[in-house]
Parts: C-alpha cells; sequence; structure tokens
C-alpha cells in the first residue's frame, strides 16, 4: 500500500523511473516492468500497487527506448492499393485507419499509411519495408498485387492481409468474411421481395470480394440470373451510378438491384432517381457493407453488415503474434456477417 507520505514525497519527483515506481510500491524492479507488459503472472494487490505507483509518479514508458532495445520501430504500415482519387471516398478505410491507430496509439507505436497504385510504387515500396523500416504491415488489397505478396512473404516482414488474397489462400495469413455466404443472404432476401428482372453491380472481379459476391448472387438467383444484367463496379460512387445506368439500358423493367458496396449502392439509387424510379416501389435496392454510406442515402439500405472494425482488430492481433516470433502455420479467420433490413428493399 502506498502512504500518504510517500505519495508527497513522489508527487516532487521529476521525471520518474521504474526504479522510483518499484520504491513507491515496494516490490522488485522485475514485478514493475511485469506490471507495464501485461501484468502476467502479478497478484491483483500487488498490480494495484504498481498502478497506484505509476499514477501518483506520472511514470510513463519510454517506448522508442523500448523498441530501440528490441530492435523495432514502433511503426506499422497499412498498405492500400486504391487509386488516390478514390482512397477517401470509401468509408470503410476510414474505420480501418482510425481502429488501428487507435489500437496501436494506446501501445506507444504509431500507424504508417501508405498507397500502391501502380506497380512502380508497389517495387519501391516492397524494398522500402523488406528493409526493416516497420515493423510490420496490414495490407488492404483492391486489385492483384501477386508481385508485391512474392516479395514480402520472401523478406519475411510479418504481415497480414485485410480480405481473401487471390491466390494466396492457404500461404499467407488474412482476415476476411465469407463473401459468397453473405451475398447469397442479401439476395435471396431481395428475390422474396420481388417479381421479375434483378441485376447486380460487382465489385472488382480480379479481387475476391468482387468475385466471390458475383458467386453468392448467382447462387441466390439460381435460374433468375441473367448475365446481361450483371455490370461490373470498381467500388466507387461512380461505378454504381455508372453500372446501373448500364442495366436500366438493358433491362427498362429492371425489379430488383443487388450492388456489391453500400458506396456504389447510393451511386446506383442516384441513377434510378434520375431515371424516374423509385426505391423501393419500382426497383428494390440492396447494398453490402454497412457501412456509413448506408444510411446516408435515401432510402436507408438494407445491406450486409461486414465486421470492418471487428476485422481491423483481429488482423492487428495476428500481425502482433507473428511480431512476437509466431512463426507457425498462416491464420486464416473467417469472421460472420449479417443482414440488415431497412428501407430500399
Amino acid at each position: 500500500m502506498v502512504t500518504s507520505a510517500e505519495r508527497g514525497d513522489a508527487s516532487s519527483r521529476r521525471r520518474p523511473t521504474i526504479d522510483d515506481v518499484a520504491r513507491l510500491a515496494g516490490v522488485g524492479r522485475g514485478t514493475v516492468s511485469r506490471v507495464i507488459n501485461g501484468g502476467h503472472n502479478v497478484r491483483p494487490a500487488v498490480r494495484d500497487a504498481v498502478n497506484q505507483a505509476i499514477d501518483i509518479l506520472g511514470y510513463s514508458v519510454n517506448q522508442s527506448a523500448r523498441n530501440l532495445a528490441r530492435g523495432r520501430t514502433g511503426s506499422i504500415a497499412y498498405i492500400i492499393s486504391d487509386r488516390g482519387d478514390r482512397l477517401f471516398e470509401d468509408p470503410n478505410f476510414g474505420l480501418f485507419a482510425r481502429t488501428f491507430s487507435r489500437q496501436l496509439r494506446g501501445s506507444g507505436r504509431h500507424l504508417l499509411i501508405t498507397t500502391a497504385e501502380d506497380e512502380e510504387e508497389e517495387n519501391s515500396l516492397g524494398d522500402y519495408l523488406a528493409f526493416g523500416h516497420v515493423d510490420g504491415a496490414l495490407l488492404g488489397l483492391t486489385r492483384d498485387h501477386e508481385p508485391l505478396l512474392q516479395r514480402l512473404q520472401a523478406s519475411r516482414l510479418p504481415f497480414v492481409v485485410l480480405g481473401k488474397p487471390l491466390g494466396f489462400e492457404n500461404a499467407l495469413s488474412w482476415v476476411a468474411i465469407d463473401d459468397e455466404k453473405a451475398a447469397f443472404t442479401v439476395v435471396s432476401y431481395l428475390a422474396g421481395k420481388v417479381d421479375g428482372a434483378i441485376g447486380t453491380v460487382t465489385g472488382p472481379l480480379h479481387t475476391s470480394s468482387g468475385r466471390e459476391r458475383l458467386d453468392g448472387c448467382r447462387l441466390a438467383l439460381g435460374d433468375r440470373f441473367r448475365p446481361d444484367l450483371v455490370a461490373s463496379g470498381d467500388w466507387s460512387l461512380r461505378s454504381g451510378r455508372e453500372g446501373t445506368e448500364l442495366l436500366l439500358r438493358r433491362e427498362p423493367g429492371l425489379r430488383g438491384l443487388f450492388v456489391a458496396s453500400d458506396l456504389m449502392a447510393a451511386g446506383a439509387i442516384g441513377a434510378l432517381r434520375a431515371a424516374g424510379r423509385r426505391v423501393p416501389e419500382d426497383v428494390a435496392v440492396v447494398g453490402f457493407d454497412d457501412s456509413a454510406a448506408a444510411t446516408m442515402v435515401d432510402p436507408a439500405l438494407t445491406t450486409m453488415r461486414n465486421p470492418i472494425e471487428q476485422t481491423a482488430l483481429e488482423a492487428l492481433r495476428i500481425l502482433d503474434e507473428r511480431i512476437a516470433g509466431d512463426a507457425g502455420a498462416p491464420v486464416r479467420l473467417v469472421l460472420s456477417s449479417e443482414l440488415v433490413k431497412r428501407s430500399s428493399a
């Protein structure tokens, strides 16, 4: 127990050290270290005394010195493969970045956000990451990145992919949802709501999520699936609008629409409104992700909830295990999704 006299003495100290904390709490230096590093194998009463001493002294860990001693940088890279002009359009990007930054800040680390728009940038980024400038990387891939993935794999840099990396499903660690099952769920719901033609605006088909969401749509519609009512999108608002305009030209009597992301669905609703179609009275629309875009449109979107924050937390947990030295088999984690019913269908 820390006494009031000790409290007074401690308050006058400047730049307290771990030895000051140990002295004030009446424990050894090693015990303080264990508490700071998670409190494993420390009795609750002792842990409380150490934390009380830390609070009184205003002690903070010198994370930079700590990282240096461990041979680490204290930085984690978050790599985005999308084009810069679309980067901040995607609400999921912001949620990933906020979640990563918040979690890393709690452990005294920093998030480095970088993009790779083309092969030249990928080569430069691969060199930077492979030469030890960061402790690990989190990859958000929206197109084929085989050369970059091969380079990182060869460098032995710990990294985790957000989403299923096509061609590397069994070789790398990743966190994703079952996109095919999720799309099947939301399109089955849509098909039960409307008669007549149902179309879809896909995500990019060179990504696992874009491809599997189309597969799920095809399975849900069965004999009602029409290949001519498939328009390609790239996750952007514009592609949702342009894809819907194409579908309306091909099928003026369109009655239902599955759009592979909420942001694209917002563009789709704009196109339908411009064509004089009411949602959901004339055309029922469902999206995917349950992102901020789902409730910013009118009517609000029926969609599949993609657990972005949970994905971020799990990816960071797996990455930290790899950084700590767990070099076992790649970890492949599939998270569950949920149908969210709103007014658009």
